[in-house]
C-alpha cells in the first residue's frame, strides 16, 4: 500500500511505559509492552485485560490508557464517567496535567514512548475525503467484520464503520485510500487473494464518512 493510505491527523495517543531499572520494574514494563503490541495488532480486548491487571499494581500508565479506551470504546463499550475516574488517577500520579477531559494535557516523563494507535472507525473519519477506497466487505455481524479485519492484518491500512439500514446496523469494512477510481480500481488486482474474495469495489470516502454514524 502506498504512504497515501496511511493514516491522518486525528490519532488516539497512548503513553507505554518501557524504562526498567530493577526486575520489578522490568516486569511491569513487559506487561505494557505486550498491552502495547495488542492494540497495534488491533487485539483490543487482549489489550484491556493486561493493562486492567496491571492497575492492580497503582500503575499510571494503565489508569491512563484504559481511561482513553473507555473514553473512545476500545476494548469495551464507551464510558465517560469510567474514563474520567480513571484519567483523575492518571493525573493523581502526575502523568496528565488535568482530570477535566475537556482541558486534558498530557506530559509524558522521561522514559515514555508515544505509541499511536486509531480505532477502525478513526482510520475512515482520518483519510482524506476526496480520495477512493475499496470497499471489501459489509455485514450486521460485527464480529465478522473484526475477525476478517483482525486475521488480515489491516491494521493503519483499512477500517470499518458503521451505518444504520432499516433500523439495522451494517458494519463495512474498506481498505486503502487513493486519489482516483482509476487508482483504487488498479489497485483491485494486486490485493492478496483472501481480501478479493468478496469482490471489493470502489467507493469515494466523502460520501462514506458522511453516512457514518458519530
Amino acid at each position: 500500500m502506498s504512504k497515501k493510505g496511511m493514516p491522518g491527523i486525528y490519532r488516539l495517543f497512548l503513553f507505554v511505559f518501557f524504562a526498567a531499572s530493577s526486575a520489578t520494574l522490568a516486569l511491569h514494563a513487559d506487561t505494557l509492552s505486550d498491552a502495547a503490541e495488542a492494540l497495534q495488532n488491533g487485539n483490543y480486548i487482549r489489550a484491556h485485560m493486561l493493562y486492567s491487571e496491571q492497575a492492580k499494581s497503582n500503575d499510571p500508565v494503565a489508569f491512563f490508557n484504559l481511561a482513553v479506551m473507555a473514553q473512545k470504546g476500545i476494548g469495551e463499550p464507551a464510558d465517560p464517567s469510567k474514563a474520567q475516574a480513571l484519567f483523575a488517577k492518571a493525573a493523581r500520579a502526575k502523568l496528565v496535567d488535568a482530570c477535566n477531559l475537556s482541558q486534558l494535557v498530557i506530559k509524558p516523563a522521561a522514559g515514555r514512548r508515544l505509541l499511536v494507535v486509531q480505532t477502525p472507525q478513526e482510520w475512515v473519519r482520518a483519510q482524506n475525503a476526496n480520495y477512493y477506497t475499496l470497499q471489501l466487505a459489509s455485514s450486521t455481524n460485527r464480529k465478522l467484520i473484526e475477525k476478517y479485519y483482525t486475521e488480515n492484518q489491516l491494521q493503519s491500512m483499512a477500517g470499518y464503520y458503521v451505518t444504520q439500514r432499516q433500523g439495522e446496523k451494517w458494519y463495512a469494512l474498506v481498505y486503502g485510500a487513493y486519489p482516483t477510481a482509476g487508482d483504487a480500481n488498479a489497485a483491485i488486482t494486486s490485493l492478496p487473494k483472501d481480501l478479493r474474495k468478496w469482490s471489493p469495489w470502489v467507493r469515494k470516502l466523502k460520501d462514506i464518512q458522511r453516512l457514518m454514524k458519530p
